[in-house]
């Protein structure tokens, strides 16, 4: 029995409302994805520094790293 077969028959035994969620699940896999949005300006600036600083700081205490990094 073929893939396609098993789950036509898989699909038989579910009740309505799965086979609707299963179609709507199928009808979103098949269009492209969409890019995502890419944040500008500042928002972007704290989402680079969140990824090499995971924890908050103060704004004094990136000031020091920063000035350190001049140095």
């Amino acid at each position: 029995m073929s893939a396609v077969e098993l789950a036509i028959e898989k699909i038989k035994s579910l009740p309505e409302a799965k086979v609707r969620v299963l179609l709507d699940w199928l009808a979103q896999w098949e269009q492209p994805p969409k890019p995502a949005a890419t944040a500008q300006g500042a928002a972007a600036a704290r989402g680079f520094a969140r990824r090499l600083q995971p924890q908050s700081l103060t704004t004094d205490e990136w000031m020091k790293i920063l000035r350190a990094g001049e140095r």
